[in-house]
């Protein structure tokens, strides 16, 4: 499973997995940073890898803005929209999709895999109640995308403040901050949500591996 593929995730992608073993992509949203890899992806399959095609769950927005860089779209990819509740069964996967706070229409997902469980937040402002998908987790990966001084702003987005509030919430055992802003101090965002959350905190970071 691929979930969310911004610039730069097809290439780490690949020294995990080649592209014919994907099972299937889960794009949370149309903004640039956590689809746009995609299109290389379709260029990869219709001329390289010439693979069968992938099954993509994603949203409405994401599909019209695919349609018009992937022309041939459905040559590459099995497009199945998801919205607020949606489900869906993925190998031994059950994922669930609850729409977030946010300036699109943006899906957080909760994955589940026997007696674990682990949820994704993708963007999302404070005013989204991450209990929509249920509780007792055992990884949260949660957008951290500013510190709590810039919580008055308005902006849709986590502090690290709200980001262990959310994870605290859920009863998460591992929270991972990730979405961090360009120039952000990661040791602050670690403090600042250990503030609030007592748990293991992890400041998401290109190559690591989590457990759930």
């Amino acid at each position: 499973m691929w979930l969310d593929a911004g610039p730069g995730t097809l290439g780490n992608l690949q020294k995990h997995i080649e592209i014919e073993q994907l099972t299937a992509v889960v794009l949370t949203h149309e903004h640039a940073d956590h689809w746009l890899e995609l299109p290389v992806l379709y260029n990869a399959i219709r001329h390289y890898v010439m693979c069968g095609q992938i099954p993509v769950y994603g949203t409405m927005g994401t599909l019209e803005l695919a349609k018009q860089m992937c022309p041939a779209l459905d040559e590459a990819f099995i497009w199945n929209v998801i919205a607020d509740k949606s489900r869906q069964t993925i190998g031994d996967q059950e994922w669930t999709w609850a729409q977030t706070d946010h300036y699109v229409e943006t899906m957080a997902s909760r994955v589940d895999v026997g007696q674990s469980s682990f949820v994704f937040t993708a963007d999302t402002g404070p005013n989204w109640d991450v209990k929509e998908l249920g509780d007792s987790v055992s990884l949260a990966i949660a957008e951290s995308t500013f510190l709590s001084h810039k919580e008055d702003e308005g902006i849709l987005h986590l502090s690290a403040r709200q980001a262990g509030e959310l994870g605290r919430k859920i009863s998460a055992d591992h929270l991972v901050l990730s979405h961090l802003a360009p120039g952000e101090d990661r040791d602050q965002h670690q403090i600042e949500a250990s503030e609030v959350f007592d748990g293991r905190i992890t400041v998401a970071a290109a190559g690591d591996k989590y457990s759930f």
